[in-house]
């Protein structure tokens, strides 16, 4: 059976002081964001807070988020990051788009 899913995995980076329920906020909107988009966050991960390794809007620490989202279709990604770079308590974000049907790579 062919997985037609369309799959992305989004990392977010908020500043590490932001409260619990402005990070709640933050993904109800992005999850809402998705929603009407069609696509949905299968897994979400809270990565710690870390060090960075440059200074970003005045801080040393981020508070990292990964999330894998699937979708049917596409995901308009010029869209997604115009509302990421919007978000004030989102210092940073990566989405990648995970490759379909990838076979792994058998050692020698």
């Amino acid at each position: 059976m062919k997985d037609n899913q369309h799959k992305y995995q989004m990392v977010l980076v908020l500043a590490p002081k932001v409260e619990e329920v402005e990070k709640e906020k933050v993904f109800a909107k992005v999850e809402a964001w998705l929603d009407e988009s069609q696509a949905k966050i299968v897994k979400k991960d809270n990565l710690g807070v870390k060090e960075l390794v440059y200074e970003i809007a005045k801080l040393r620490k981020g508070d990292f988020w990964s999330f894998m989202v699937e979708s049917p279709k596409p995901v308009k990604l010029q869209e997604l990051n115009l509302f990421l770079n919007r978000e004030s308590n989102v210092i940073r974000y990566l989405i990648l788009k995970n490759p379909v049907n990838i076979k792994p790579v058998k050692g020698k």
